[in-house]
């Protein structure tokens, strides 16, 4: 799920990619107060790893999960005798605490995630969630949560009827209020134009679209290496456990979360604009943890696949087509001009086809082959069926 903050100028969405739900998220005005929130999300993380280390005995006893319903009467118990301080929480949160942990467990059977759920120290908590009970909108940006009245940032109405609550903080001391709705009417779809670009992502050009266009990444984390350094030299230098480090911190905390929203805000807007486009947008699935490793930092701050999922939930909102190619295509050796297949080195930006002579730039060749793949795949023509070709 991927969000916006409510401050940015940004659109502030946590994507759900179902037909009739969504999430809306909205930032707290800072305030005393939100220690009782701060008190709260420390008890779950001690739920949290309480729920962990009963799973784990379990499974060393019996050689099987424990059944979640065995766990949350064992929590209520709990709850009611030896660890009283769980009363901050509400029950309903506790069992929230317990479906996270399931969701999570699914997610490593499924590998989804490198390791199972793992216990977590208070810092690294981020949030818990209310369903029915323990909150109440009281209109006008403000909220009641477990007898204490709230103050938020509200950006735009919330829409549908809402399921859960869920708060949440970061690292820079922010609370952030999540609305997930039921029911929420879905805009219109953009008219169709009869256009399709298939794209071709690279270092040089964040995206080579097969028109010709090139867009580039504005390399936010790489303008910002001088001030993060000296965030982090700071940092160093103060003692630990002393209030100046805990200001230098902040600080580099603060760095960094500006960096992601700078980031995040031209993803949305540039997945935004080839949405209003293109009927149909066509990507290659790359090997992005592989890419790390040879190129490091640059990969992961022109954030290539944060971008997709959000071209993705776009292009599924909007009623627009999105396909990703399976990534053992060869779009790059293959001359878009002929059908030849000749090998490319990673230093030629142009190619010349050994077959009929026509001179290429390396991306528009790949962007085309992207584009011609992806459109057979999305009109179901029969062009080399893969279990990795992803639709919508």
């Amino acid at each position: 799920m991927y969000f916006g903050v409510g401050m940015l100028d940004s659109c502030t969405y946590y994507a759900i990619l179902t037909v009739m739900r969504q999430a809306f998220k909205f930032e707290f005005f800072r305030s005393k107060r939100n220690k009782n929130l701060d008190r709260t999300i420390n008890v779950s993380a001690h739920i949290w790893n309480h729920s962990v280390s009963c799973h784990r005995r379990y499974y060393r006893m019996f050689g099987k999960t424990l059944p979640a319903n065995l766990l949350q009467k064992h929590l209520a118990r709990h709850r009611n005798g030896r660890f009283p301080h769980w009363q901050n929480v509400g029950s309903q949160s506790v069992q929230a605490v317990v479906d996270r942990l399931y969701r999570g467990w699914q997610a490593w059977f499924r590998h989804e995630t490198k390791r199972p759920p793992t216990f977590r120290s208070r810092k690294k908590y981020k949030s818990f969630t209310l369903k029915q009970a323990g909150w109440k909108l009281l209109g006008n940006g403000k909220i009641k949560i477990q007898g204490h009245t709230y103050r938020f940032n509200q950006s735009r109405e919330i829409l549908g009827i809402v399921k859960t609550v869920t708060i949440s903080r970061d690292t820079t001391g922010r609370y952030y209020l999540s609305f997930s709705c039921d029911q929420v009417p879905q805009p219109e779809a953009f008219v169709k134009i009869g256009e399709t670009a298939g794209a071709d992502f690279g270092l040089k050009t964040f995206l080579t679209l097969s028109t010709g266009e090139k867009i580039d990444s504005p390399q936010v984390l790489k303008h910002s290496l001088r001030e993060l350094r000296s965030a982090n030299r700071k940092l160093s230098r103060k003692q630990k456990g002393s209030n100046s480090r805990k200001k230098a911190r902040l600080e580099l905390s603060r760095l960094h979360r500006d960096i992601a929203n700078l980031r995040s805000d031209w993803h949305w807007k540039t997945a935004y604009s080839l949405t209003e486009d293109f009927d149909a947008l066509f990507f290659e699935d790359l090997n992005l943890r592989g890419m790390q490793k040879l190129w490091g930092r640059k990969v992961s701050d022109i954030g290539f696949g944060d971008f997709l999922n959000k071209e993705e939930w776009l292009c599924v909102k909007y009623g627009r087509g999105f396909v990703k190619i399976p990534r053992f295509e060869p779009t790059t050796k293959l001359m878009s001009c002929c059908g030849h297949i000749q090998s490319v080195a990673l230093s030629e930006r142009e190619v010349v086809c050994k077959n009929c002579g026509a001179i290429h730039d390396r991306d528009i060749n790949a962007a085309r082959n992207i584009k011609e793949l992806g459109r057979r795949l999305w009109l179901g023509a029969d062009s080399k069926p893969s279990s990795e070709a992803v639709c919508v």
